[in-house]
């Protein structure tokens, strides 16, 4: 069956397009998928999608920003976390071609970004025929329908301690691929807050588990970390209950908890 590409040059055309070709897919780099949909539209020439804009406390980034654009910033100007992460990715050739909107809106499988973005409480600004609309991405599920990705706005967090590890095979995605990120503040011997994610088969974050850790006092005993390993588990726990994750990802996300951890005894 022969395929269709369309092309947009501006956000209202790519609404246009996608509500006049139902069925038709969004593509960017093209890296995240084995098999071409039937009906394309690339963002390619929106150049309102290929920017990067620096402001004191976030960065504004296009959904059609190369990997490679971000890391081209440097890692004294990206949150550490996120550097690690976006140096993780496949090789050179990959990251000029797949973009970051692609990586946070690939069906499946979570990518590799969304955990540190997650942990960064990044926001994601929307797009409809009316209306702009912006939504954490700790909250995001899914793309509202009649709805266009415009923009990422990343937090440049000052963090003390980052902590950033990809799961699974080095070159792709599969069912064992995952990302774990952990950030925490420190001030006067006590943790001002910390941020631990997971992202794979489905996402973890629980603010729960992170507010009952606020003004803790450091340097954490084993004792300590033992008890928080112990709550993490059982958070996870429920958040994984019925989602299709092995125990291989579950004990590698309670390893990583613990080994974070044990950096503040």
């Amino acid at each position: 069956m022969s395929k269709q590409m369309l092309y947009a040059r501006t956000p209202n055309e790519l609404i246009t397009l996608l509500k006049n070709n139902q069925g038709a897919k969004i593509v960017g780099g093209c890296t995240g998928s084995d098999e071409f949909p039937k009906k394309a539209i690339s963002i390619k020439q929106i150049k309102d999608f290929n920017h990067i804009t620096r402001h004191e406390r976030f960065l504004t980034v296009g959904p059609g920003v190369t990997l490679s654009q971000l890391l081209a910033l440097g890692q004294n100007h990206l949150p550490q976390v996120l550097f690690e992460a976006l140096s993780s990715i496949a090789n050179p050739i990959i990251r000029n071609m797949a973009t970051i909107g692609g990586n946070i809106l690939a069906s499946g499988q979570k990518h590799t970004l969304y955990a540190p973005l997650m942990a960064l409480d990044a926001k994601l600004d929307f797009k409809t025929p009316s209306d702009t609309f912006t939504e954490s991405i700790l909250n995001f599920k899914s793309v509202p329908q009649g709805s266009i990705l415009t923009a990422i706005r990343i937090p440049l967090l000052d963090s003390d301690l980052s902590i950033f590890r990809r799961i699974g095979p080095e070159q792709g995605i599969n069912e064992l691929s995952a990302s774990f990120a952990f950030l925490a503040k420190i001030e006067k011997n006590s943790l001002l807050g910390i941020r631990l994610t997971f992202a794979g088969p489905f996402t973890f974050h629980s603010k729960e588990f992170e507010n009952s850790l606020v003004g803790k006092r450091l340097p954490l005993s084993q004792k300590d970390v033992s008890q928080i390993c112990e709550n993490a588990e059982v958070a996870f726990n429920k958040a994984a209950t019925d989602k299709m994750i092995s125990d291989v990802l579950k004990q590698q996300f309670f390893n990583l908890t613990r080994y974070s951890f044990e950096q503040l005894t």
